[in-house]
């Protein structure tokens, strides 16, 4: 089974198209550009191609923008 998440050479338009949403997140390290491919009452979880999958919890969300 594939993962529907992944999208190679990622832009704003391949990430709309298929469904997602564009977000950037400010993190101690940086600031990395994803997007928001699942969301449950607890996580949001999240693709970075920098950081891989990363499960983001609600407290963290004051730190994601969208785009």
């Amino acid at each position: 089974m594939t993962d529907k998440s992944k999208i190679k050479n990622p832009t704003i338009r391949k990430v709309r198209n298929r469904g997602f949403t564009p977000i950037s997140y400010h993190s101690d390290n940086g600031v990395y550009s994803g997007w928001i491919y699942k969301q449950t009452p607890t996580y949001t979880f999240a693709r970075f191609p920098a950081l891989g999958r990363k499960k983001l919890t609600k407290a963290e969300m004051r730190f994601v923008k969208e785009l």
